[in-house]
């Protein structure tokens, strides 16, 4: 059985997501590790991955190069980095791995285990042919593919509406963001707002049956 500690609802499924709970997301220390100038990084992170227009990103609204377009209008003296930066950016994430051994060790006591992301199509389709444990989700909603995002109490609603097997009440959604948490709570699921790359198990008690 798993529940949440000081909850003893047991969970019948879990929801992730994606950035700083499977995988990390750092984009300065990503830029640093594409060879990117300390001193530039900061403006660059701030009119790349930290402006307020990549949530539509995310959504499928503006396409990457349309991205890069508004960095450099932004920022012209960056146009090198700016393309270099979101060329390989997806290159740069790892998986969690303490995290993504918890999902597999959910799935095996019998829990399903589901992705609900703000994550572009183009990057989404990269995570999934490089790790493969998104090939081993019960289910997936991606905001590139529904054009849709967290926190919109409507991604919830069509999360619960695709996979009705989801019992809310039974159900775990783990996301960095709080205000995400927020909305979770809204649609009916238990919630952990996680620390940026934190450990999920953590926050679980765990307990194996005989």
């Amino acid at each position: 059985m798993i529940n949440l500690k000081g909850n003893k609802t047991n969970l019948s499924a879990i929801v992730f997501d994606l950035g700083n709970v499977l995988v990390d997301w750092d984009p300065e220390r990503f830029m640093f590790d594409l060879g990117i100038k300390p001193e530039f990084i900061p403006r660059l992170a701030e009119i790349t991955d930290r402006r307020p227009e990549w949530s539509e990103y995310d959504k499928g609204t503006y396409s990457r190069d349309e991205i890069a377009e508004m960095a450099i209008r932004d920022e012209p003296s960056l146009r090198r980095e700016i393309k270099h930066y979101l060329k390989h950016r997806a290159e740069c994430f790892s998986a969690l791995t303490p995290n993504v051994e918890l999902m597999y060790r959910a799935k095996e006591m019998g829990l399903k285990t589901y992705l609900l992301s703000n994550c572009s199509q183009a990057d989404y389709d990269y995570f999934y042919d490089h790790f493969i444990f998104l090939h081993d989700m019960d289910g997936t909603v991606i905001s590139g593919a529904c054009r849709l995002g967290k926190p919109d109490p409507a991604i919830f609603e069509l999360l619960l509406k695709t996979y009705p097997e989801i019992d809310p009440a039974h159900t775990l959604f783990v996301d960095d963001v709080a205000a995400n948490c927020e909305a979770g709570a809204k649609a009916g699921l238990l919630t952990l707002n996680l620390p940026p790359q934190g450990v999920i198990d953590e926050y679980l008690e765990i307990t194996e049956e005989n």
